[in-house]
């Protein structure tokens, strides 16, 4: 086989092999991620349903309506600030997996430069 011939099926083989190196990467970024999302949208919906809980249980023991209303705005305050708190987790998340993934696409651009094959014959040279 030509050696030319046989370069650019070593040359293409590799490319595909940096392609799905590439895409094995980004497949782990994306699960890693969405577990770790997951986690924080669990987290949220935990601290919601203790909130609810706190609210039911001042309701039953609360006396004078003054204090169930300020008890249940510090409620509600604290599960606004841990919301708030586990949505910027979340964008912290995702703003390492964006990083990644640029990483990924840079790397696999590079990893796809092909050699030329042909070299350029250079210009002859004029004869007098």
């Amino acid at each position: 086989m030509d050696k030319s011939v046989s370069n650019v099926f070593e040359n293409v083989t590799e490319a595909h092999k940096k392609a799905v190196d590439a895409l094995m990467g980004f497949n782990k970024i994306a699960v890693r991620t969405q577990g770790l999302l997951a986690n924080q949208q669990l987290a949220a919906l935990q601290k919601v349903f203790d909130a609810g809980s706190r609210n039911l249980q001042l309701t039953t023991e609360s006396r004078d309506p003054k204090d169930l209303v300020a008890s249940q705005t510090e409620v509600v305050v604290e599960l606004g600030e841990t919301l708030v708190a586990v949505a910027q987790e979340a964008l912290d998340i995702q703003a390492q997996a964006r990083d990644e993934v640029a990483t990924l696409v840079e790397d696999g651009f590079q990893a796809v430069k092909v050699p030329a094959l042909v070299k350029t014959p250079k210009s002859a040279k004029k004869v007098a």
